[in-house]
């Protein structure tokens, strides 16, 4: 009996071993699998970081390509090796393996070609990318298929490891009923060192296969067999688990933005149709603010990516002390921020929310940086979609922008007629020009000592046959924004070189060019061309620029060369409304401009406010040591003129000079322009 009960023990320990042979080989698989899984994080981490520096132009050393080349290739070997084991194939399947190997090798085929169209054409990347987390999605599906199959392997080996060695343990006891004495410390032995630890073992895979981490696994420092098993279930449980906090982080990410950790545009939208499809049946109203923060890019300018990046931190910290637990804060993009407020009494719940946030955002800061911001405001109707109710909000933004910023306005009738009499011009402005509704009007422009004129400066007009005279200031933005500047600056150009032709030959001509024109590649051309054809000499031409960051700003480089190639075809360029830009000294820096012309707003308060007197004979002064003609603009008093002539100011326009006139045209003849 004892002879049999030792031969039932060593079946039973023969049993353990090959079931922890088995979980051991298993836990060794998962873990190449894991290795093998970071290995292609790594090199998609790095794949994405030479795409990204490529797509931005950034040059990406030869080096670099190569490595990543061998990087691949050894990923490739070791997908295969791995795919190709008799051991792992007879595991997983083969039919398994060779999916996983089909999807690593496209993977691999589409990060050669995603590092080819990185380096030939940057430009193609964004076209390329799809098929590449196509094939890393692929990948990684059956990645995660292969450590599922495993992971029920390992389980149901150690789940018919637990119960043979119950059945083994009854059959032991049976038959050593006889020598009770050694049966019962066998059992004691067997609990203790055996039949407990793999029960508990079961028991923490049971707890983790449904999400649960209640307890450690025994036996992990035991030199034998089950500490084998021990140790690769745990390395499988922290394998799982590191696996699930990164899906949680993936989760995270795909939702949420990375500086701020607001909700993103995604968590935004998908909230909205929630929250307004919600309201439909309780009868709330969501209230969606639309936050952009004024003068964001003259915070970057100053304190560099880095302070604008602690600028809308603050800004997102701010946001969400203010609002309620329910609401969500979001930021769209850049400087954009937006908030979903749901509340039955509207709109005194978001007007106290506006409050609440102007009243924290004048709060002063230890960076010195006051967060000012624009929001509109937009509340839901029945039947309005989110991105209707975005949109709206986004108009209600624009308003606030346009009356002077740092404000707040909440979408209402009364902005909704002004966007469809918006869109009521820019549907009529496609055919003014054809329609002969545009004309050119002529202010002087005079030396400052003899009053003699030098210059014309041409002004655009409208005059709607239906709603009379549109200001420049209403309809040129809406040219702007519609595409349509081209187009009419073209016209404004050939017109006004047109009108010059008949002129004095010493009068000069001066003509404002939106800051959108400068995005058509041949504007210099054009100009030139029109000159050509008029027969009017270049150093006759003055082109107005504005100084603000709109202009400059956008595409500065391809800017700045054009106005070179002006410049050297003899026209001279003139800073318009210089001192109200964020950026004056920094473009005179950049670019050597002919003019200056001082904005009418300090040459109207020049007397009656001592700074704006300051800055005008600053500016003089400054133009005078960098050699430059200074022009005043809105002189309307004696008293004015006489204050510039003092302080050296070379031009002076305004309506103390002449207002605007228009040119009379008869026979093919211009006569000469008057005073009004």
């Amino acid at each position: 009996m004892a002879l049999a009960v030792l031969a039932v023990g060593l079946s039973v320990s023969n049993k353990i071993h090959q079931a922890d042979l088995r979980i051991t080989f298993l836990t060794f698989a998962l873990g190449r699998e894991d290795r093998l899984e970071q290995t292609q994080r790594q090199l998609r981490q790095e794949i994405g970081r030479l795409t990204r520096d490529a797509e931005r132009g950034t040059k990406v050393p030869d080096a670099s390509w190569k490595d990543l080349h061998k990087r691949i290739a050894e990923f490739k070997n070791r997908s295969r090796q791995t795919a190709r084991s008799p051991d792992y194939r007879s595991e997983l399947g083969s039919e398994a393996a060779q999916d996983e190997q089909r999807a690593s090798a496209v993977f691999v085929m589409a990060s050669y070609q995603l590092i080819e169209t990185s380096r030939s054409n940057p430009s193609g990347i964004k076209a390329a990318m799809p098929r590449f987390l196509g094939a890393l999605t692929v990948l990684e599906t059956s990645r995660s298929q292969a450590r599922q199959e495993l992971t029920l392997a390992i389980w149901k080996a150690a789940d018919k490891n637990r119960r043979e060695s119950r059945r083994d343990i009854i059959s032991v006891l049976l038959g050593g009923l006889v020598i009770v004495a050694i049966v019962f410390g066998m059992t004691i032995w067997l609990h203790r060192r055996l039949v407990l630890p793999i029960s508990t073992m079961a028991a923490r895979l049971r707890e983790f296969h449904v999400g649960e981490n209640h307890g450690d696994i025994p036996g992990l420092k035991r030199a034998d067999e089950l500490g084998d098993l021990a140790r690769g279930l745990n390395e499988y449980r922290n394998a799982v688990e590191s696996r699930r906090a990164a899906e949680r982080r993936a989760e995270f990410l795909a939702n949420h933005d990375m500086l701020t950790g607001l909700a993103n545009r995604l968590l935004f939208e998908n909230r909205l149709s929630h929250e307004l499809a919600r309201s439909a049946r309780t009868g709330d109203v969501v209230a969606v603010l639309a936050i952009d923060l004024d003068a964001f890019k003259a915070i970057n300018d100053r304190l560099g990516h880095a302070g604008g990046d602690r600028v809308l931190k603050r800004t997102a910290q701010l946001l969400s002390s203010c609002v309620r637990s329910d609401d969500l804060v979001a930021r769209i993009g850049g400087d954009e921020f937006a908030v979903i407020q749901v509340a039955r009494s509207q709109p005194a719940a978001t007007e106290a929310l506006i409050s609440r946030i102007f009243k924290m955002a004048s709060t002063p800061s230890d960076e010195g940086v006051a967060i000012k911001m624009s929001v509109g405001v937009a509340l839901s109707e029945p039947g309005k979609s989110g991105d209707e109710l975005h949109e709206l909000a986004d108009l209600a933004l624009y308003r606030a922008k346009a009356d002077g910023k740092n404000t707040a306005r909440i979408y209402n009738k009364h902005l909704k007629d002004e966007e469809s009499q918006r869109v009521r011009l820019a549907r009529d402005l496609e055919n003014a020009v054809s329609a002969k509704e545009l004309r050119l009007v002529f202010q002087p422009i005079a030396d400052t000592v003899s009053l003699k004129i030098v210059a014309y400066e041409a002004l655009l007009r409208w005059r709607h046959p239906g709603l009379g005279e549109i200001p420049p200031d209403v309809f040129i933005p809406i040219a702007e924004s519609s595409g349509l500047i081209g187009t009419i600056g073209s016209w404004m150009i050939d017109r006004a070189l047109r009108a010059a032709s008949t002129w004095d030959s010493k009068v000069s001509l001066a003509i404002n060019l939106s800051p959108i024109q400068f995005r058509s590649v041949s504007l210099a051309t054009e100009i030139c061309d029109a000159a050509l054809h008029w027969h009017v000499a270049f150093d006759r031409l003055e082109l107005e620029v504005t100084e603000s960051a709109t202009l400059l700003g956008f595409q500065r480089d391809d800017v700045l060369a054009t106005l070179e190639k002006l410049r050297e075809y003899g026209a001279k360029v003139v800073m318009d409304d210089f001192g109200t830009g964020h950026s004056s000294l920094s473009n005179l820096k950049d670019f050597t401009f002919d003019k200056i012309k001082i904005d009418r707003s300090f040459v109207a308060t020049m007397h009656s406010h001592a700074s704006s007197a300051s800055i005008v004979k600053a500016t003089i002064g400054l133009g005078k040591s960098l050699g430059l003609t200074i022009v005043a603009e809105g002189v309307e008093t004696e008293e004015q003129l006489s204050a510039l002539r003092r302080w050296g100011c070379d031009q002076v326009q305004g309506f103390l000079i002449g207002k605007p006139a228009e040119y009379l045209e008869k026979a093919d003849s211009f006569l000469a322009f008057g005073k009004e």
